[in-house]
């Protein structure tokens, strides 16, 4: 039989008390291809970061996201977002303006000004297909948070605000993984991690 992912309450309706032995085989085996996303195809990946190798839609992105967030204007995917600190709203941010550089996360898709449900990203690899030449032979260099471009990356240094603040979101990846074949191969793939911050001296 085909496994098959099932909703909370399928999964719940197959576990009932097992007196009679009614929970099969193939009921486990859809138990785990409902909790274990695609992703999770190599011993021990359920319990390490994402990665770029199981990261193959485009458009998309893998990690920590937070759910059901607001958002204070129209913003698209990929854009960096800052929080803003007394509302908790997100904004496009802009390594420019040293307020809009502390909690930053990635939009998930393009959500409306006021949406209540989008999902940002806090960490994990984002997949762009149109960001592969930009990236090409580039792997391993840092993705920076653009200045005077709200929402925008770069991956060149970008020019330093009166406040002498550079922001590094993360790196660029290689398409399938830290795999020898893959050497100059991105895909427009990258490691979204914003605790790479430094400041610029």
């Amino acid at each position: 039989m085909t496994d098959t992912q099932r909703t909370r309450a399928q999964v719940l309706a197959l576990f009932a008390d097992n007196v009679t032995g009614q929970v099969s085989a193939q009921d486990l085996r859809d138990f785990v291809v409902t909790v274990m996303e695609a992703e999770f195809a190599n011993p021990g990946d359920f319990w390490a970061q994402p990665d770029a190798r199981q990261t193959n839609t485009d458009g998309t992105a893998r990690g920590w996201i937070l759910n059901s967030q607001y958002v204070g204007e129209a913003v698209s995917f990929m854009n960096i977002l800052y929080m803003d600190q007394s509302t908790g709203i997100w904004y496009k941010a802009d390594a420019a303006v040293s307020t809009e550089n502390g909690v930053l996360g990635v939009a998930m898709d393009s959500f409306a000004i006021n949406a209540s449900q989008a999902s940002v990203l806090m960490k994990g690899v984002i997949y762009n297909s149109s960001f592969s030449t930009v990236f090409s032979r580039k792997i391993g260099q840092p993705v920076y948070l653009e200045s005077g471009v709200a929402g925008s990356i770069s991956l060149g240094k970008p020019a330093q605000s009166a406040w002498s603040e550079l922001t590094i979101l993360g790196v660029v990846m290689p398409s399938t993984g830290l795999s020898v074949t893959s050497a100059w191969s991105t895909s427009g793939k990258w490691f979204f991690n914003p605790q790479w911050s430094v400041k610029d001296v």
